[in-house]
């Protein structure tokens, strides 16, 4: 064999080896090890249902036969067709006994198994597999059920099979136990909604109950049954509701007023039903005895649905009227916070990317200079040297000079480099506080962390969870069973819980930036305070700094415009004005502070108008330019944050329903930082907080001033060749942001509270751009008829279309031959005096 052809074969052998190597790595990760002192049992999910993309719990039950044990529990979860995720729990399971654990888990790949690990001192003692009994389509809205017959449920599933409303919506139902009931508000909103029917609530531990606290005000809906069982469901969420038991009675007309509610046709059986009688509220719909039925309340974001009957009451739930009943109250009654429940991942929901913090660098001090005095340095001693050995006459070790004066050079930079900040880890911290109009205040953290050296670090925060702020690729291929996948090799992230929660991840070379973040309550004392209002010469505001905090120079900031707020210290209070402007040049509209401005391009120019974003001032150094740009980024976050609050989902609200106020908080102190269990000395942070300003309807001298997005429309049906509108509601679907402009779309605004009001501008509201494409007409509520009017300007004598009740119809057309022309959901603008208001 000639020596080329051995070396092929050499390095074929080494190429085999290798992927050997890979392959039984792959294998290995769901190989099971057995240990006569340890048994481990692994359930997967909720009595073995599971999904992706949401935080699933994986159950694993230790029994220890040996001695004491302290180790770590880990879990790994695919994160693409190459990496993974370790999850790790640290335990102790005293000798003899039997404990359980729960890992909180989050899968974005298809993954039919899971191994639990026990790992003492880096060894894998014992580990076991567990698989799921069924994986739920990822873009389902979970149910959690609480009740000891979940079976009675099942009617709230709704798939591709039985999609009666034809929405496209997939609903599954999870059955939850007192054990399984999540005691962690963020492992309790992979569920958008969750039903109470014959378990005591009260029964839940304290952890149980304050997660279902912050669950439900967070924005999420509660259907809690009554009949037999109303007594403890009253009991406990009767300070909530307001509901009080007066008595049970029997009524067999449920079907007929659920009817009545729903527009819809039932089987018209009599169903005698065991009914509770409530107090305290008036119900969104009766029986035809008069007895209540549903019953609605909000709480914070969220909201409560009472129903008189019991939701798992099987003679009811056999009605086809029922499979949909929930699903069409919802979107009658609670649309926008129906879409934000069912759709909460896909708005990013928790997500701690509002900071933007990412886009500011960590930077080490420049060492160039000192560098170049150094090498200049070493020139200068081998000259001096060099002169040295020559009028000694010892030119046989000048050989040795230059040598020696590298040695010394490099123990210089060695001291040097030792004691300086580039030798340890450095950190930016951005910390958003977003207080909602409940007062409430959430701090979003973002931290650019960089190590001098590759290879794996851990990282943790004051005690906070920590997640990477990375895209995440989520694998709904569930078609494809036949195709053999590929188990991840490469281990992404680590998270460690149990003692301080950590986060370990990858540095792959020196200096590498990892981007974190941590979202929490903040604990920042008080609230800000004040109001916005509509006067004759434009908006007027006051805020009050009610928390403990000194923020520097801040913002008033509106859809019109923005108006610069003095520092203010605890307690302080100042009021801004904008006054009423045009555009200087209406072509290219810029806002001037102070200036309230109708027509303009929306809301985040008038934040980077306000902060300057993006704009290079003299005098500033680079950083304070970085921080500068951040601070407009972070009130950006901020705003769609409190926009999403709103549960208003509907295209073009952001611009406009939202009036806030940010400063920046001039003495905060920077979160503390660990990296491998040492804190960050050299960090820079950067926080600000922006608050919900309400907004007042009505001003202090009688203006009436409505925002686009403060009222939210309904589309309806229309009848006949007249096209007037039925009031029945068209069923919504995903693309319920646009409308085809063919099918003559029509809505209807209930504008309520305008009793004694005289409306003086009404302004339909939309995008230039469907400005040649549609044509509106509003209903004329005497007449019956349809009135052309115009998109964007005023409306001529507003009040001839608004009836009684308050409510506006718009309809939109179009002449265009265009059959996919469409428009989004309009909003509206209106202004008006109380008749009786002093001036």
């Amino acid at each position: 064999m000639s020596k080329g052809m051995k070396k092929a074969a050499f390095l074929l052998l080494v190429l085999c080896t290798f992927f050997l190597c890979a392959a039984g790595m792959a294998e290995s990760m769901h190989e099971e090890i057995r240990n006569p002192a340890f048994d481990l049992e692994v359930n997967v999910g909720y009595d073995g249902m599971m999904t992706y993309g949401k935080l699933m719990p994986v159950w694993i039950r230790i029994r220890n036969f040996g001695d004491d044990l302290e180790g770590i529990l880990g879990v790994n979860a695919y994160v693409s067709q190459r990496e993974y995720d370790r999850y790790e729990m640290e335990i102790s399971v005293p000798a003899g006994s039997q404990r359980e654990f729960m890992l909180p888990v989050t899968v974005y790949a298809r993954q039919d198994l899971f191994t639990a690990e026990l790992v003492r001192d880096g060894e894998v003692l014992c580990a076991a597999n567990g698989t799921p009994h069924t994986v739920v389509n990822p873009s389902a809205m979970l149910i959690g059920m609480l009740s000891t017959r979940p079976r009675n449920l099942n009617n709230l599933n709704i798939d591709r099979d039985n999609d009666a409303l034809a929405r496209y919506e997939i609903w599954k139902t999870v059955a939850l136990t007192e054990d399984s009931f999540p005691e962690d508000a963020q492992m309790l909103k992979s569920f958008g909604m969750l039903v109470m029917d014959d378990i005591d609530p009260a029964s839940l531990s304290r952890k149980q109950q304050e997660a279902l606290d912050e669950w439900l005000k967070s924005g999420r809906i509660l259907l809690c049954g009554g009949g037999a069982n109303a007594g403890r469901m009253i009991a406990y969420f009767g300070g909530y509701t307001g509901l009080k038991l007066e008595g049970i009675t029997t009524s067999d007309s449920v079907t007929d007023g659920l009817q009545k509610l729903m527009n819809r046709a039932t089987s018209g059986k009599k169903i005698p039903v065991s009914i509770a009688e409530y107090s305290g509220a008036d119900p969104l719909v009766r029986d035809e005895e008069g007895h209540g039925l549903i019953y609605q309340a909000s709480v914070g974001r969220g909201r409560i649905y009472t129903a008189a009957f019991e939701t798992g009451d099987p003679r009811l739930n056999s009605e086809s009227l029922m499979h949909y009943f929930w699903q069409q109250l919802l979107v009658n009654m609670d649309q926008d916070l129906y879409t934000a429940a069912m759709y909460a991942e896909s708005y990013g929901e928790g997500s701690g990317t509002v900071n933007l913090g990412y886009e500011m660098p960590v930077r080490a001090r420049s060492f160039l200079n000192t560098g170049l005095i150094i090498v200049a340095g070493m020139l200068v001693f081998c000259c001096v040297f060099w002169w040295i050995l020559k009028k000694k006459d010892l030119r046989q070790w000048m050989w040795a000079v230059f040598p020696a004066v590298s040695i010394l050079a490099a123990v210089g930079i060695l001291l040097l480099s030792s004691g300086s900040e580039t030798n340890r880890p450095m950190a930016v911290i951005s910390e958003n506080l977003v207080q909602n109009a409940s007062g409430t205040v959430q701090s979003y953290k973002s931290i650019t962390a960089s190590v001098p050296s590759y290879g794996r670090h851990s990282y943790s925060l004051a005690g906070e969870t920590l997640q990477l702020n990375s895209y995440n690729y989520v694998d709904y291929d569930e078609y494809e069973e036949d195709v053999k996948r590929r188990e991840p090799d490469r281990l992404r992230t680590c998270y460690t819980a149990g003692g301080e929660n950590t986060l370990t991840a990858e540095s792959g070379y020196a200096w590498d930036m990892i981007n974190l973040t941590a979202v929490s309550e903040s604990g920042i004392h008080g609230s800000i305070g004040g109001t916005i209002w509509m006067e004759e010469d434009g908006l007027h505001g006051e805020v009050i700094n009610g928390t403990d905090l000194n923020l520097s120079e801040g913002y008033v900031i509106t859809s019109y415009g923005f108006a610069f707020v003095p520092a203010l210290a605890p307690g302080d209070k100042a009021e801004v004005t904008l006054v009423r402007k045009t555009f200087a040049k209406p072509d290219n509209p810029e806002y001037e502070e102070g200036g309230m401005y109708t027509g303009g391009p929306g809301l985040y120019s008038v934040i980077y108008a306000a902060t300057g974003s993006g704009k290079r001032e003299s005098g500033l150094s680079e950083e304070q330019q970085q921080e500068k740009s951040l601070e407009g980024d972070m009130i950006n976050g901020a705003t769609d944050a409190l926009y999403a609050g709103q549960n208003k989902w509907s295209y073009g609200a952001s611009q406009a329903a939202v009036f806030s106020y940010s400063a920046r908080l001039t003495d905060a102190a920077v979160p503390e930082l660990t990296v491998d269990g040492k804190l960050v000395e050299q960090r820079r942070g950067i926080a600000m907080l922006t608050a919900e300003i309400p907004f007042a309807a009505v001003g202090r001298t009688g203006v009436v001033f409505r925002s686009p997005g403060m009222d939210m429309p309904v589309r309806v049906e229309t009848e006949g060749s007249s096209l007037l509108p039925t009031d029945e509601e068209v069923p919504n679907t995903k693309q319920q942001y646009f409308h085809t402009l063919t099918d003559n779309p029509t809505f209807c605004f209930t504008l309520e509270g305008l009793d004694g009001v005289r409306i003086t501008s009404l302004t339909v509201q939309m995008e230039s751009y469907y400005e040649g494409e549609a044509r509106v007409y509003a209903l004329n509520a005497e007449n019956r008829v349809w009135e052309e009017i115009g998109i964007n300007g005023p409306v001529k004598d507003p009040e001839r279309y608004l009836d009684p009740e308050g409510r506006l119809y718009l309809q939109f057309r179009s002449d265009s031959m265009n059959l996919y022309a469409d428009i989004t959901t309009p909003l509206i603008s209106l202004e008006g005096r109380l008749e009786h208001a002093e001036n």
